[in-house]
């Protein structure tokens, strides 16, 4: 009953947060005022309408009608094309549509809009194609720059690819910590841990038979999740698997070390809960699973070396979608390796004084 409770409800949140954690914006809601009506504005409009990345919230009469859209939420962006339109294409200057963006969420405003600018300028290319074709040229004598780009590791820019190998770390750092955590303070609750500490058996393998099941527990919740990453997600793995559960070893020695130092602070459950719960939603934010930690300003970047999820969470990003092996990680093992000896250090020594 007991490993019920502790395996089903990581794999539930492995399916369900798998597929609500995502950084693709899709079915943003668009609404058009096509002031021009010409077939260019129309081929235009068709494109975009077209594209399954945005959900068609109507045309507007007006500008104001376009804004009351935006402010009611029925719609995220208003591209307005204007009277002129069909014309300014025959001009050497170009034409021009003005696009109104909700920017409340800055992240999907910028994407959603890039997405927008994209879709634009493939039916520029194409516009430009059909009237250079009909005066006998081709397009590619005319652009003096042709980029044609190679996505490695993730060619369809799958979001699940490379945040289902991080949500493995997180449930994982979850799973051990909160046990270990708990089940050193239930012992001290039910004052069975002094009972212990009266016998010849040293504090230290005292720890050490507490933690050593949830070890075990650890490295099998690692192996469920990755095995519905890869047959579930699709996410393909190229690593090698011996290799990613010694650093997983290394990696635990960090968060079961955490829960016993919380544990050894603590004097019952809630207060483990409110700790742990604490300090890891502050890992989490500095680890690099939301945010990159290029984007941070340096002083948080620098803040981050302490973070044993940003190591964990760049090696198994790094093995499944690039297999890279020991060769190219032993840094991030060498560091998750300083850290979690550091902090499993303090945790004994803390554990020690509390039974002394």
């Amino acid at each position: 009953m007991i490993m019920r409770l502790i395996i089903m409800p990581v794999v539930l949140q492995m399916f369900i947060l798998g597929y609500a954690i995502t950084t693709e914006v899709k079915n943003t809601g668009i609404t058009i005022l096509d002031r021009s009506n010409s077939p260019q504005s129309v081929s235009l409009v068709q494109d975009i309408l077209h594209n399954q990345l945005f959900e068609f919230a109507g045309y507007a009469i007006s500008e104001s009608e376009a804004r009351l859209r935006l402010d009611a939420g029925s719609a995220r962006l208003a591209l307005i094309i204007p009277q002129s339109f069909a014309r300014d294409l025959t001009l050497p200057s170009g034409g021009s549509v003005e696009l109104l963006v909700d920017g409340q969420d800055a992240n999907s405003s910028t994407v959603s809009s890039g997405y927008i600018s994209s879709i634009i300028s493939g039916w520029n290319i194409s516009y430009l194609k059909d009237k250079l074709a009909a005066k006998g040229l081709k397009i590619q004598n005319v652009l003096p720059i042709e980029v044609r780009p190679a996505i490695l590791y993730n060619p369809l820019l799958k979001s699940t690819w490379y945040m289902v190998p991080a949500l493995a770390v997180v449930l994982v750092t979850m799973i051990t910590a909160l046990l270990t955590g708990f089940s050193i303070v239930k012992e001290k609750e039910a004052g069975t841990l002094e009972q212990l500490m009266v016998t010849p058996v040293s504090p230290v393998y005292v720890v050490l038979g507490k933690i050593v099941p949830y070890i075990a527990i650890g490295l099998f919740e690692l192996c469920a999740v990755l095995a519905a990453a890869t047959l579930w997600f699709g996410v393909p793995f190229k690593g090698n698997f011996f290799v990613l559960l010694f650093f997983g070893l290394i990696y635990m020695s960090s968060s079961l070390g955490i829960g016993i130092l919380v544990s050894t602070i603590a004097r019952n459950a809630q207060q483990v809960l409110f700790m742990l719960w604490f300090i890891l939603i502050f890992f989490l934010f500095l680890s690099g699973f939301f945010l990159a930690l290029e984007n941070m300003p340096l002083w948080v970047q620098k803040l981050t070396l302490i973070n044993p999820l940003r190591y964990f969470m760049f090696i198994l990003r790094e093995m499944f979608l690039k297999g890279s092996g020991f060769a190219e990680l032993w840094e991030q093992g060498l560091a998750m390796l300083c850290i979690g000896g550091f902090v499993f250090g303090a945790a004994l020594l803390s554990f020690h004084r509390k039974v002394a």
